[in-house]
């Protein structure tokens, strides 16, 4: 049920997180079991994401040659900071819950609906 959720984060403007987030907790998650499991399931989209480019540029000889290190350094820090605001988010989310979240996508729907149909 909740990878058929995180299919529908195809769908403009649908956050693949929040889906994955929600279905979690229609399935009886709690909300911080939900979200470390939306967070799980983003590794693989992302590291298989991030192999599919690195390979498209090391195949393109007019490319030039490919800086490993700043691949290297990019990952690394791109790792530290991911996994620093998946630990703050998760201390947040147990504070404050996903109101918050819900307002704000809410809010954020309506006023790209009134600008796209004006």
């Amino acid at each position: 049920m909740i990878g058929c959720a995180q299919a529908l984060s195809l769908v403009p403007g649908t956050s693949r997180s929040g889906i994955t987030m929600t279905a979690g907790l229609f399935r009886s998650l709690s909300r911080e079991a939900a979200a470390r499991f939306a967070f799980l399931l983003a590794v693989p989209v992302m590291a298989a994401a991030g192999l599919a480019e690195f390979l498209g540029y090391a195949g393109e000889p007019a490319a030039g040659p490919v800086d490993t290190h700043a691949i290297v350094l990019g990952l690394v820090l791109s790792a530290v900071t991911g996994f620093a605001c998946i630990h703050y988010f998760l201390k947040w989310l147990t504070r404050f819950g996903m109101l918050p979240y819900v307002i704000y996508r809410l809010v954020l729907g309506a006023v790209l609906l009134i600008l796209l149909t004006r």
